[in-house]
C-alpha cells in the first residue's frame, strides 16, 4: 500500500523569513485559510490583508494583497 504524500506548508530556509507570517499593517499573526491555484493562502482578519506563498525553481515567494475583511 502507499502512503500518500500529505499536503504541507512549503519549507522555508530561516535566514529568509521570520518563524512566523506577521501582517505588515497590523503587525499581528496572520491565518492559514486554504490552498489555492497553487499558493497557500495566508490573511490577516483584522485589516484583510494577504499573502500568497508559493516555491517555485526551488525558491519561495511571498505575494503581498489586500482582501476585505471578514
Amino acid at each position: 500500500m502507499q502512503e500518500k504524500k500529505k499536503r504541507e506548508l512549503p519549507v522555508l530556509d530561516s535566514t529568509e523569513m521570520p518563524e512566523s507570517l506577521d501582517c505588515t499593517t497590523c503587525l499581528l499573526p496572520m491565518q492559514y485559510q486554504k490552498k489555492e491555484e497553487g499558493k497557500f493562502v495566508w490573511q490577516c482578519f483584522r485589516c484583510g490583508k494577504k499573502y500568497f506563498v508559493y516555491t517555485e525553481d526551488g525558491k519561495t515567494t511571498i505575494e503581498e494583497t489586500w482582501g476585505p475583511p471578514r
